[in-house]
């Protein structure tokens, strides 16, 4: 019976998003927007320019900031913002 065996780079699977939800101390709260699951990390680990809102991402056991997906939900948020706004004029 062969088995078949794909490469590494043949794996496509999305890496998890977490958002920085806030600080607390010396700990960072995030959250995964998909999941809902929240955990806590040392501050320390995060990439030197991470704030609450941004978005990482987790890959070969360090933490990088998802620029482009923090961009989105940053505009897709000030939008909403905009339109509660102009609602309540």
């Amino acid at each position: 019976m062969d088995k078949k065996y794909i490469s590494l780079e043949e794996v496509r699977r999305p890496a998890h998003r977490w958002i920085i939800d806030r600080f607390e101390e010396s700990w960072a709260v995030l959250e995964n927007p998909d999941t809902r699951e929240v955990i806590s990390i040392p501050v320390n680990q995060l990439p030197q320019d991470a704030r609450p809102g941004t978005t990482l991402i987790r890959t070969e056991m360090k933490w990088y900031v998802n620029e482009a997906d923090t961009a989105e939900r940053a505009a897709r948020i000030k939008e909403k913002f905009a339109q509660i706004k102009s609602r309540n004029r």
